[in-house]
């Protein structure tokens, strides 16, 4: 952990809330010093602007504009942040799947505690989440298939496009990604990360325990039984069988 302490800023409508956040912070995370509070995005812009701080506490629902409008005024966000949020859960899923930190309110101190100590070691580090967080901005205003998501490829940060994926291959907590150029791209994420954040109305379907398949790559399917889905890669997949009227559903609604 940082010697040095690590300047905030507590951003959120509540007066309650930032008080509550303030004094678990002094208790139980003293290497944060709040260095300033707003209670709305042009405040709490101007205060950036003024003060420089190291991390914000960002609540995302507040009234007029929310805590996400506040980040796209920026064009490079020169600081870390941590979402804090009443239970949204379409926010929360991208937040989590761009690898990023959040608080549910009311905030738990162990899970204080834990975003701190993980934060102030990307500080130290310099591991800035700026790639993640313009990606989490630019995904919450664009279609499913238009979505891009982090991958870790040696010391860089790739962006890469769901409509390059050709299929994901479960494994446990990870997920092996294979893409339309031949990559092979291992992610700490589990096929149902990929379902939450991609919906029901994306081009990706789960098609059993371990697979989850693109649409556009599938060349052709049998009827019977087993049911196979065929890849214009000529790889092929076995549907379970509890999900085979569902995905004849969707196969036929993009035939």
């Amino acid at each position: 952990m940082m010697d040095q302490k690590i300047t905030c800023l507590l951003i959120d409508d509540e007066k309650n809330s930032r008080e509550v956040l303030k004094k678990l912070l002094l208790k139980f995370c003293p290497i944060v010093e709040v260095i300033g509070e707003a209670s709305n995005v042009e405040d709490a812009y101007n205060l950036i602007v003024k003060l420089n701080p190291q991390l914000v506490f960002l609540d995302i629902q507040m009234p007029r504009a929310n805590g996400f409008s506040l980040l796209k005024k920026f064009d490079k966000i020169p600081f870390e942040v941590i979402f804090v949020t009443s239970y949204d859960q379409y926010a929360i899923t991208a937040i989590k799947f761009n690898a990023l930190d959040y608080l549910l309110k009311p905030v738990d101190v162990d899970e204080l505690k834990f975003a701190v100590n993980k934060l102030g070691k990307s500080i130290t580090e310099k591991n800035n989440k700026q790639p993640y967080i313009i990606n989490l901005l630019q995904n919450l205003d664009n279609d499913l298939n238009d979505r891009k998501f982090p991958i870790h490829s040696g010391d860089k940060v790739k962006m890469l496009n769901v409509e390059d994926i050709v299929y994901i291959e479960g494994e446990g907590r990870y997920s092996n990604l294979h893409m339309n150029d031949g990559m092979l791209y291992t992610t700490p994420k589990n096929l149902k990360d990929f379902e939450d954040f991609y919906g029901e109305s994306g081009s990706l379907i789960r098609i059993s325990k371990t697979f989850i398949l693109n649409l556009n790559y599938i060349k052709e399917y049998s009827k019977g039984e087993p049911f196979i889905i065929t890849l214009n890669t000529k790889k092929t997949f076995e549907v379970a069988r509890r999900k085979k009227t569902e995905i004849l559903e969707k196969l036929k609604r993009v035939n």
